[in-house]
């Protein structure tokens, strides 16, 4: 099942969608295509049915509008509509969801790589997107994700060039920018804090994660209620099958001195 490339044409991960934002990508790459004038008109009207339905759906994304809900660049989103029209593969990245493979199939059957022949014609999926229960603001930033990596249950921190007792599956794990804003470093605890609870955890930093997104591996923890606000789908992030989602917000966990 295809997606929207995390690898493709140099694009990095740190410039992956938003989780919960894979329609709306592949909607703003499509309306990019037809304005740009890179849509196959001819096997449009050969071998499909449904376009102008799927053009006025796609028509309020405008780039602008993918970048506020995507996170993912204007030149990135311009760069993939057109090397989708020039035949080049979206590899996955954007989950393993129905609606998210349906709003890709549209983007084949637009710049006339989908199949289909005069009769029956192939029509054009008009997906419509669903944004998460759980929004992010001022308050709550950043957005959690939650899943499986491969093999992280046996990956052991390491601070200082030692390594420490903590697993990678354990903790929170943010970008490099936000573990600069936080003022928090590789193993030290912090408050991971919904709208509905809070738990503790040790930082991981990844440098592959960008800015406003962490990951917790395995379910949203205890008391974070997390899981009552979770919006669940293919995880943008390598190695996780599915996700739950929650706007949070860091905090440090204050030092509290010993006294001897």
């Amino acid at each position: 099942m295809t997606g929207l490339g995390a690898h493709v044409l140099g694009v990095g991960p740190r410039y992956r969608p938003n989780t919960g934002t894979g329609v709306p990508m592949a909607h703003a790459i499509g309306r990019e295509i037809i304005r740009a004038g890179l849509a196959d008109r001819e096997f449009i009207a050969r071998s499909t049915s449904g376009f102008e339905e799927y053009r006025r759906l796609v028509e309020p994304w405008t780039v602008s509008l993918a970048v506020k809900v995507t996170g993912v660049p204007a030149a990135v989103v311009r760069e993939l509509a057109h090397a989708c029209a020039r035949g080049e593969p979206l590899r996955a990245c954007t989950g393993t969801g129905e609606e998210e493979a349906r709003a890709v199939a549209d983007l084949s059957l637009l710049t006339g790589r989908g199949h289909g022949a005069r009769e029956p014609r192939t029509p054009f999926h008009l997906v419509q997107h669903a944004p998460p229960v759980d929004l992010t603001d001022e308050a709550y930033p950043v957005r959690l994700t939650t899943g499986r990596r491969t093999g992280s249950s046996n990956t052991s921190l390491r601070k200082g060039g030692s390594e420490s007792s903590v697993r990678r599956a354990e903790c929170v794990e943010l970008s490099p920018e936000d573990a600069e804003r936080y003022g928090v470093v590789v193993g030290e605890e912090v408050r991971v804090a919904t709208r509905r609870g809070s738990t503790t955890a040790p930082v991981w930093v990844d440098p592959a994660l960008r800015p406003g997104l962490a990951f917790m591996n395995g379910r949203p923890p205890d008391g974070t209620g997390a899981e009552q606000a979770a919006a669940r789908a293919g995880c943008p992030i390598a190695g996780a099958v599915e996700f739950e989602a929650a706007a949070i917000r860091i905090e440090k966990v204050p030092v509290v001195a010993v006294r001897r």
